[in-house]
């Protein structure tokens, strides 16, 4: 399923009275949790299992957090810089007034690099939101009955793809990924083709 988006009056706050443009925003598909995100990063590595992964996450996010406290700034590969900024307890005119109790921790800022930004923008698929389907409640349906929608199809049709698979159960991207993946696992489907070109067959076909 790809990321809906929708258009939304841009904020008036000086009361102007002008017509400002719209602008865009991503109508969010959920929320997955660290439980879930990891598990699906097992799924997608097929090397590290869950337990491994959390491991080395964990461990990441405690150095990480250390490090940053040593005033470093840490650069994680693609995703990109990690710094913190601080701030002032309370108004200070001049530096004469500076004590070390007047100044703290702020926020943790992430300066994502261009690449990272490169490969979202490379995978992204927006449309617009439908605002029938999406003001109407939304129809789930149970992981067997995913499996059954999904024998339907192949049946008809020989294989799919993960476009299909988001429009045949109403799963998001990420959502739909994670049931072809777990179909695989469990030796149901068979992945054939490699990027884009990706489609899932019966297993049992050769």
């Amino acid at each position: 399923m790809s990321a809906q988006y929708d258009l939304y009056e841009t904020p008036d706050p000086d009361c102007t009275g002008e017509q400002k443009p719209l602008h865009a925003r991503i109508v969010p598909n959920g929320t997955y949790s660290k439980k879930e995100f990891m598990e699906r990063v097992s799924r997608s590595s097929q090397t590290f299992n869950y337990n491994v992964i959390d491991a080395v996450v964990g461990v990441v996010l405690d150095e990480l957090a250390e490090t940053l406290a040593e005033g470093y700034i840490v650069e994680l590969g693609e995703l990109g810089h990690f710094s913190i900024s601080l701030k002032c307890t309370h108004k200070v005119m001049t530096k004469r007034e500076i004590r070390a109790e007047s100044i703290c921790f702020d926020n943790v800022h992430l300066r994502t690099s261009k690449e990272f930004k490169r490969k979202i923008k490379r995978e992204i698929e927006l449309e617009r939101v439908d605002k029938s389907r999406h003001s109407s409640q939304k129809v789930e349906f149970s992981m067997e009955q995913r499996q059954q929608l999904l024998q339907e199809f192949l049946k008809k049709n020989g294989g799919i793809t993960r476009l299909e698979y988001s429009s045949l159960t109403g799963l998001s991207r990420l959502k739909a990924i994670d049931d072809l993946n777990t179909f695989i696992e469990k030796g149901i489907l068979r992945k054939r083709g490699a990027g884009r070109t990706v489609f899932y067959v019966w297993q049992q076909e050769q």
